[in-house]
């Protein structure tokens, strides 16, 4: 059975199609209009096997209900697939495939992720309702990512429009997601000089990580951003390994547009301005992250039904 996973960032849409707990297509920089199309061509392609639509947003839900479900929804009531009904759900429960003897009704829900959607972890966040639905989405896919019995204290980095670090552990009987941090990512920090100072440029990151000392205006700006970007995550990390894990291994996945880039400085920032006797862990690279997360959410929320 297939699940479209969306999920709507601060700027931009990207969704993947799975079948099961396999990752088959991810389009990334999309329109409302290109989701509606690509959801037209898996409807005439294969429409009883489209189990769900599931969808993480960082915008208000009720405007994507407006601007995007209720346009599908309309549209699978006018054109040829007439017999198809799309269901937002609210209760969470899955429906069941209606059938009769002359025609076969497929109902397809549409699940938004929010405070009140069943997970296969423990949230413990003191205000769920204004957690960032892709923060969260993030930490369930990175907790699937290791296939351990016993599963490691994670990190999740998501380098986007914000860079957020969120912080998942785990006791005897249950893994807890126990919050984290947001900061300003890598270009919101460029935009923020260029635009609230009188003098300085609007610039663009380096490729390679500058010295941290500047000898010229632009010089200066970038290593103050890219330098002081890494110093941020290198306490953060800091802080996560000598006083959270507990001499446990802390295991590091780093996520959205950012992340390669970041990856590249950290491993050269790693050896030439920290201390080599003190062990960093490398990152794991997963650009899917959130949408992983979304499909493994829709799969515990139908075990649970099926249960």
């Amino acid at each position: 059975m297939l699940l479209l996973a969306i999920d709507f960032g601060n700027t931009t849409l990207k969704a993947a199609l799975f079948e099961d707990e396999v990752l088959l297509e991810v389009r990334y920089s999309l329109s409302i209009s290109d989701i509606e199309c690509w959801l037209d061509e898996i409807m005439t392609l294969c429409s009883a096997s489209l189990e769900g639509i599931i969808i993480s947003s960082v915008r208000k839900n009720e405007n994507i209900k407006t601007s995007f479900v209720k346009k599908l929804e309309k549209k699978m009531i006018l054109d040829r697939f007439n017999k198809s009904k799309l269901i937002i759900k609210s209760d969470y429960t899955m429906p069941k495939i209606a059938t009769n003897r002359k025609a076969i009704s497929v109902v397809v829900p549409v699940i938004f992720l929010d405070e009140n959607t069943p997970l296969p972890i423990q949230n413990d966040y003191k205000t769920p309702k204004t957690l960032g639905k892709d923060r969260l989405a993030a930490v369930i896919g990175a907790y699937f990512l290791e296939k351990k019995v016993i599963k490691q204290p994670t990190l999740v980095i998501d380098a986007g429009t914000c860079i957020t670090f969120d912080f998942i552990n785990s006791d005897k009987k249950k893994v807890i997601y126990q919050g984290g941090s947001i900061s300003l990512g890598l270009q919101m920090r460029f935009k923020a000089l260029g635009k609230f100072t009188a003098k300085l440029p609007l610039l663009k990151p380096n490729e390679n990580l500058p010295t941290p000392i500047g000898q010229t205006t632009q010089s200066a700006m970038q290593s103050g951003v890219q330098f002081g970007l890494l110093s941020e995550i290198k306490g953060i990390i800091d802080f996560y390994q000598n006083q959270i894990t507990q001499n446990k291994e802390l295991l590091i996945v780093v996520c959205g547009g950012d992340a390669q880039i970041l990856k590249k400085w950290w491993e050269e920032y790693v050896i030439n301005f920290t201390d080599n006797s003190h062990y960093y862990p490398k990152w794991t690279i997963e650009p899917n992250l959130v949408l992983i997360g979304l499909q493994r959410i829709f799969q515990f929320i139908k075990n649970n039904e099926d249960n």
